[in-house]
C-alpha cells in the first residue's frame, strides 16, 4: 500500500480530522475533567477517534485522558507529514462514530449534511470515491468505503458478491491452521470482527504472520472475505 498521500487524500485527512476533533469536544467536554482534557468513556467510537486524532497531532495521550493540542492562537493545527495509514485510522473513527451522528447513522440512505464541517467531509469523501454526490446537498456512501462500513456493522458483508470458489480455496490454502481455526471459530462468526481478523494479516494478497493492521484500508477485498466467510461458517 502506498503511504504517501495524494493531494485529494490530504484534503480529506484535514476535513475528517477537524470534524472529528469538534465531535470529540462537543460529546466529551461535559463528562471530562477540563475542556482540554478529554475522557473517552472507554467507548469504541471515542477511543478509535481519539487515537486517530493523536496520530495527526490534534490530541496527545495523558494518563487516562486525551490532551487537546492547540497552536499559540488557540486554533487546531495539522502538520503536513502524514501518511496514508493516518487517513485510514481517521476514516475508521468516522465510520465508527457515524452511528452516533444524525446525518450519518442511516447508512443505506442519502446523507444531507447540515453543518459546514460535515459538508466539507462529504465533499472530500466524494472526491476520493468514498461517497457519491447525488446533488449539491446530498451524498450517498460508495462501495469504496465498504471496508470501513462493514468493519463497524453499518453494511453487511453479505451485500458483497463472494469471490469464486477457486479464489477462496487458493487464499485459504495459504493461511496457517491456527489462524484458519480462529477465523472459523465463534469469535469469527460476527462479520465485523471476521473482516477485522482476516484483513489484519491478509496484506497485499497474502497472509503475513508477523504483521497486524488495525484500520481498514483500500486493499480490503470484501468479495474475497465474503467468500471465505461463507465457506468457513457454512453459508
Amino acid at each position: 500500500m502506498v503511504e504517501k498521500l495524494s493531494i485529494k487524500e490530504a484534503t480529506l485527512l484535514q476535513a475528517v480530522a477537524l470534524w472529528l476533533r469538534e465531535e470529540m469536544l462537543s460529546h466529551l467536554v461535559d463528562v471530562s475533567p477540563a475542556p482540554d482534557l478529554l475522557h473517552d468513556l472507554a467507548q469504541s467510537n471515542y477511543e478509535i477517534s481519539c487515537n486517530a486524532l493523536e496520530r495527526v497531532g490534534l490530541l496527545a495521550s495523558e494518563d487516562k485522558y486525551w490532551q487537546v493540542l492547540e497552536s499559540h492562537d488557540g486554533q487546531p493545527t495539522l502538520g503536513d507529514s502524514h501518511k496514508r495509514s493516518d487517513l485510514d485510522h481517521l476514516l475508521d473513527g468516522l465510520a465508527c462514530h457515524s452511528h452516533y451522528v444524525n446525518e450519518l447513522y442511516q447508512h443505506h440512505e442519502a446523507v444531507t449534511p447540515f453543518r459546514y464541517a460535515l459538508n466539507e467531509v462529504c465533499v472530500a469523501m466524494a472526491v476520493c470515491g468514498y461517497m457519491e454526490a447525488t446533488s449539491k446537498k446530498t451524498f450517498e456512501w460508495a462501495d469504496d468505503f465498504g471496508p470501513w462500513l462493514v468493519r463497524h456493522g453499518a453494511w453487511d458483508l453479505d451485500e458483497f458478491e463472494p469471490a469464486s470458489q477457486e479464489d477462496v480455496n487458493s487464499a485459504l490454502a495459504t493461511i496457517p491452521d491456527k489462524a484458519r481455526e480462529r477465523l472459523s471459530g465463534s469469535l469469527g462468526r460476527h462479520k465485523p470482527d471476521f473482516v477485522r481478523y482476516f484483513f489484519a494479516q491478509w496484506i497485499d494478497g497474502k497472509w503475513e504472520e508477523r504483521e497486524w493492521r488495525y484500520a481498514p484500508n483500500d486493499d480490503w477485498d470484501l468479495n474475497l472475505a465474503a467468500g471465505i466467510y461463507a465457506q468457513l461458517h457454512g453459508q
